[in-house]
């Protein structure tokens, strides 16, 4: 192959007229394209992807093999590099994570086989303004703990049409464009492939950053929570009703589908926890079908370790770990009152802190202990209902003893939604985005916090969306985006 003693991109200025272009950006007139001449044996062309302002088309031609990776730069943000191309002569690349109405500089990166580096002028481009709907977001710390990336989240209950992406500043860095059916508490989930998984009304979609649709379960009958397994099988949550002792129960099933819709696996909270169990008003509010809100759960878990799934069950205020084989419950996490004598054995003694109640998004965390975020609507601690929190708990399950090893108190009461995460390096996310309720303030703001995750538990970075609902929000890295450091 041979190699270049020169890489010539030259912007279209002078003989615009010849060729009948602008370098006008793409607020002025609309205009899409700012292309490059081609001179010698590189062509660069920019041009605004057609639905979405804050991504850009990157076209490179070369008239021999290479891999090409863009740098990005401007004088209000880092300067970053996508990734490098696959080898070709040809190569597309959709640059993500800009913001709206910046100037940027784009320099092309040409690798060689010989290992020689090369690089083209600086191209300018401005990109377009944020759609309508953008929500209101505010930074309000952000400190070197943080481990950085992009928050993404959707507000819940006809608050938003989209998801968004906000980096560590609070600026929106990302949306989602196209037709979307948004449900009341829609999710987005990190694959930390590059894909990002989002649970709709009535699918469950996988996509890329730059919105291609890369594959679509249509499940039309599941509520809160669907994960992806390693075998490319979907795990999702649904609700059943059956009449027990008199009463009309409304209580959860999981079900493992394939990408046809073939239910290969599934479980049922009828056959496996107690119907007799109601420790409080939520296992007993009446439903829209007349059923007593038996279980209603709200996340699933898969450990890949003994090949299990954690529930996180709302109104029983446990997290039940099943196995994935057999369906039986290995055991409950939570508090024992009111449960009938046969599933004694399958709890734990709690042995220093106090159980979870009314929680969501119970995980297990790299320590091997259990993350929970823990609304607290129904504990049974004095003064601790209006405290909702961060909890890990530690479990042997030899003994059958718990202990509760880390807390973080939320800096607001969530009386429904939640959301927490372990990142990559250690330290938490969780997302407090349900209204308090007007015994606690009523405070109607969403806060996304990471903290450390070490005793002290301080707050690394905080965004706080005013008069916003938010059901979960999702870390990402640069990286996920396809956006590395400077090359």
């Amino acid at each position: 192959m041979k190699s270049w003693s020169r890489f010539y991109v030259v912007l279209f200025v002078g003989i615009a007229i010849l060729f009948g272009y602008s370098t006008a950006s793409a607020e002025e007139g609309r205009v899409r394209k700012v292309p490059t001449v081609l001179e010698d044996e590189v062509a660069l062309m920019l041009s605004m992807h057609p639905e979405n302002n804050l991504m850009i088309n990157a076209k490179i031609i070369t008239s021999s093999e290479t891999q090409v990776a863009i740098r990005i730069n401007s004088t209000e943000t880092e300067r970053r590099s996508t990734d490098y191309t696959d080898w070709g002569t040809d190569h597309d690349i959709t640059l993500v994570g800009l913001r709206a109405d910046t100037n940027y500089r784009f320099t092309a990166l040409a690798r060689l086989d010989s290992g020689e580096l090369v690089q083209s002028q600086v191209v300018n481009f401005r990109t377009g303004s944020l759609p309508e709907g953008a929500p209101p977001v505010e930074v309000t710390k952000y400190t070197d703990q943080s481990e950085g990336g992009v928050t993404i989240f959707a507000p819940s209950s006809g608050n938003g049409e989209t998801f968004w992406g906000v980096d560590e500043t609070g600026e929106i860095i990302w949306y989602l464009h196209g037709d979307l059916s948004l449900s009341n508490n829609p999710v987005v989930r990190n694959l930390n492939d590059g894909r990002l998984m989002l649970l709709l009304n009535r699918e469950v979609r996988i996509i890329s950053f730059s919105g291609e649709i890369l594959q679509s379960f249509a499940v039309p009958s599941y509520h809160h929570d669907a994960i992806l397994l390693d075998n490319g099988n979907l795990l999702i949550l649904a609700n059943a009703t059956e009449r027990v002792g008199g009463k009309l129960l409304q209580g959860d099933v999981i079900s493992e589908i394939d990408d046809r819709g073939n239910t290969l696996w599934h479980w049922s909270s009828f056959d496996h926890l107690d119907t007799n169990r109601f420790p409080g008003n939520l296992a007993n509010k009446i439903v829209s079908n007349g059923a007593l809100d038996w279980t209603h759960s709200n996340s699933l878990h898969y450990i890949a370790q003994d090949n299990s799934i954690l529930l996180s069950s709302r109104s029983q205020s446990w997290v039940v770990n099943i196995d994935h084989a057999s369906g039986d419950v290995n055991w409950i996490m939570g508090r024992g009152s009111y449960t009938s004598e046969s599933f004694l054995e399958k709890l734990f003694t709690l042995q220093s802190g106090t159980w979870m109640a009314s929680q969501h998004a119970a995980m297990r965390a790299s320590d091997g202990d259990i993350l929970i975020y823990d609304n607290r609507n129904e504990s049974e601690y004095s003064g601790d209902v209006y405290n909702s929190r961060a909890v890990k708990f530690s479990l042997d399950t030899e003994a059958m003893t718990a202990v509760q090893t880390w807390e973080y108190i939320a800096p607001k009461y969530t009386a429904s939604l939640g959301d927490v995460d372990e990142l990559p390096g250690g330290n938490i996310l969780l997302c407090a985005g349900g209204p308090s309720g007007g015994s606690s303030g009523s405070n109607t703001d969403a806060y996304i916090i990471e903290v450390s995750g070490d005793q002290a538990a301080e707050t690394a970075w905080e965004m706080v969306l005013s008069d916003t609902r938010v059901y979960r929000a999702e870390r990402f890295s640069w990286s996920d985006l396809s956006v590395v450091g400077d090359l």
